[in-house]
Formats: C-alpha cells, structure tokens, sequence
C-alpha cells in the first residue's frame, strides 16, 4: 500500500508541475524582443521581389527602400498604416518591433508601422533594381515548355523559323505573381541583368467552343478545368506586340481532386495567318505555338 501510496503522490505532484509549467507559458504571452526606430527612403515604384512569410518565401511586389544615409536599395515588406503613392519618393519615419510568443504558429515575427511622413516628393527614383530576386529563388522555377505545329509543304522552313523566333524566350525562369490590388503579373529572368517583363496579365474568361479549332492539332497533354485569354501589359497598361494568348488552365499530372488550384498554364497562339504572308511559298495550312508554364505560385 505504501508503494502505491508514493506512487500516487509522485503522479499527483508531476500533474500539477506540468500544469503550472503550462499556466505559465500561456501567463508569460507575448514579449518584445527589440524595438527599432528609423527614417526610410521609399523608391517610387515597387520592384518584384521575394519575401518570407510562415516560413515559406514568395515572390510579391514590395518596397525598394534606403535605411538611414545608406545609397544601397533593399527590398521591404508591409509598413502598417503607410498609404504608398506610385510615381512619388518618400522618406518617411518608421517604428520596427520584434515578438516572440510560443503559443503562435511562428512564433517570432517583426512588424513595421509608420510613424511620420517627413516628406513626399512627385519623382522617379534613380538606380532602381530591377529586381529583389535572389538566384536561389528564381532558379528553382521552371523554364517555359515549347511546342509547336505545323501544317505546310516546306514545313521544315516554318519549323526552323518557330525554333528561331519563339515569342518567349525559352532560356528564362518564368515567375507568376500577384502585385498591388491582386493584379496578376508575369517576369521571366536569366539572371540578375537580363529581365523580360514584368508585364502585367490582362485576362478574361472564354468558353471551350471559343477556342480555334487549329489547336487540336497540337492538345495539352492535361486535365484542363478552365479556359480563357490573355493580354500581356507594360506598366503603362500598353499591350506587347504579339504576347497575347489563349489559356488553357489544368493538371500536368492526373488527379481526382477537381478542388485543387490548377498546377499549369498552357499559352496557346494561331500564327497560321502570319505565316501565310510571311512565306507565301511554303503554303501553309495551320501553325500553332503552346507555351506550358508553371501555376505553382499563385
């Protein structure tokens, strides 16, 4: 009896432990870890650029920013309670503060909230990056896969015209985003100087009946859910020659469930007509182009 007498009160007193230890991680809260203030300089526009949240990175439009006397741009994320003016530099007053708490999911976290507008002037700002794209980042994306079709009695002339002449260019990792208010956007790099957008992506849904007839000469190898068209645009909303395109929206791979975010973009375009004037000799009949890109990222 003795025995499961110390037991029990072994038992008992390792119960009410655990539980104070408990009550007093959940007393203890959330702390301030650091506490910054500082003036920023903020660049005229945004730029593409990756951040970190949950312990995921993603690649969004953020704040090319100075800190202090610095002559060196970096890339910054939200400033709560900061109303940004594209087309306007500002140098504003900032507070930084670091949290802990172990009962969140990521338990340490800074925020940034404005404090003071010191001035905002109408310009553009100079020695913009084009980019806050780590290489690391961009080269863990996906190339564009290229297919094309064609229907001609010299096809080998039109063949090696569309290997020559691809719309986009094939050697650059290609990135889908979301920028301010939802816009989606569209950049492709090589590397940190050789850049092909951003653009912005004008869409609108289509029905299947709407789309020619000639891509079936060249289908996507997927379970498409969802079609439409898009029309790439520079900042200044002005559309780029030729990059406007089909989409076909769906799974590269097989799947069961219809829920799930299409995992690919299939960019479709007829140049048969183009062709036609182009090399009225070879008398082409059809010419398709497809472009697969990667829907990951949205």
């Amino acid at each position: 009896m003795k025995t499961v007498c110390s037991f029990g009160i072994l038992a008992s007193f390792l119960c009410t432990f655990c539980l104070i230890g408990c009550d007093n991680t959940n007393v203890e809260g959330r702390k301030i870890t650091d506490y910054n203030e500082y003036v920023l300089t903020v660049a005229s526009e945004k730029v593409p650029g990756v951040l970190w949240s949950d312990g995921l990175d993603y690649l969004s439009e953020v704040y090319a920013v100075k800190k202090g006397q610095s002559d060196e741009w970096e890339a910054f994320g939200s400033i709560v309670g900061f109303e940004f003016e594209k087309g306007y530099e500002y140098q504003i007053k900032i507070s930084e503060t670091s949290y802990l708490d172990y009962s969140m999911g990521t338990p340490a976290w800074t925020e940034r909230e404005l404090l003071e507008v010191i001035s905002k002037d109408k310009k553009d700002s100079e020695n913009l990056p084009l980019h806050f794209i780590p290489e690391a980042f961009y080269e863990n994306t996906s190339l564009p896969q290229y297919r094309y079709a064609a229907d001609a009695d010299n096809k080998e002339l039109i063949e090696q015209d569309l290997k020559d002449n691809s719309l986009i260019p094939l050697d650059y990792h290609d990135m889908l985003y979301r920028g301010e208010d939802a816009t989606l956007k569209w950049i492709a790099l090589q590397d940190d100087n050789k850049v092909f957008g951003p653009y912005i992506i004008q869409s609108k849904s289509k029905a299947p009946e709407e789309m020619p007839e000639s891509y079936k000469v060249l289908p996507p190898d997927a379970q498409i859910v969802g079609y439409g068209e898009w029309t790439f645009l520079d900042e200044a909303e002005n559309s780029i020659d030729n990059l406007s395109f089909d989409v076909f929206m769906g799974y590269a791979t097989q799947t069961k469930d219809v829920d799930r975010t299409p995992s690919a973009i299939y960019l479709y375009k007829d140049l048969t007509e183009y062709y036609q004037t182009e090399y009225p000799e070879a008398n082409v009949e059809t010419v398709v182009i497809s472009y697969m890109l990667s829907a990951e990222s949205l």
